[in-house]
């Protein structure tokens, strides 16, 4: 302040401006604000930043991205991969399936076989091994439609026939225990 602009001062302006502190350090941003001001209009050389400075928020975001991709790659493997295993699962168990039909199918084809080949030896004098044959008919009969009512419980007709053969069997049994004798074979 002059000389000059003391005087135009009212008293009050006067002791105010004197109470003002007669040092005051600017602020770090103020400092840089204004080094790089000055620098932009060439009246200062500014030395430019390390350029670790400068890099340091470029690499933590490429840091970042990084372990972003890095993450999403192993949760996308994961579902891939149990969608994967989940595919082959079902079809295997079809594959299994259907083994397991063509097995029963090819069972029930040499069972069918092979009561045409005991009935052919019916009129052979091997009467014993004709029994022990038909028993062990009548025992896989039945235990087939067990089975099959273990696989179809709601099945009407599985069902009928396996209380049909129930019943006769035990109509058979107490037909034994008057005396018959009969031969089993059990698997």
């Amino acid at each position: 302040m002059t000389r000059e602009q003391e005087n135009e001062l009212t008293p009050e302006e006067r002791a105010a401006f004197e109470a003002l502190p007669k040092t005051r350090e600017p602020s770090r941003l103020l400092e840089e604000r204004t080094v790089h001001a000055l620098g932009d209009r060439g009246l200062l050389e500014i030395a430019p930043r390390s350029w670790m400075h400068r890099r340091i928020p470029v690499f933590a975001a490429g840091v970042a991205a990084a372990l972003a991709l890095f993450v999403g790659g192993i949760a996308v493997g994961q579902w891939l991969g149990s969608r994967a295993v989940a595919d082959s699962m079902a079809a295997a168990q079809q594959e299994t399936a259907l083994e397991m039909a063509v097995a029963v199918q090819h069972a029930g084809s040499a069972y069918v076989s092979a009561l045409a080949a005991l009935s052919q030896l019916a009129d052979s004098s091997a009467n014993g091994a004709l029994a022990q044959g038909r028993e062990a008919a009548l025992t896989a009969l039945y235990a087939a439609a067990h089975e099959l009512v273990q696989l179809a419980p709601d099945d009407p007709i599985a069902v009928t026939i396996r209380d049909r053969l129930e019943h006769l069997r035990r109509q058979q049994e107490a037909a034994d225990d008057q005396g018959t004798i009969r031969h089993v074979v059990w698997f």
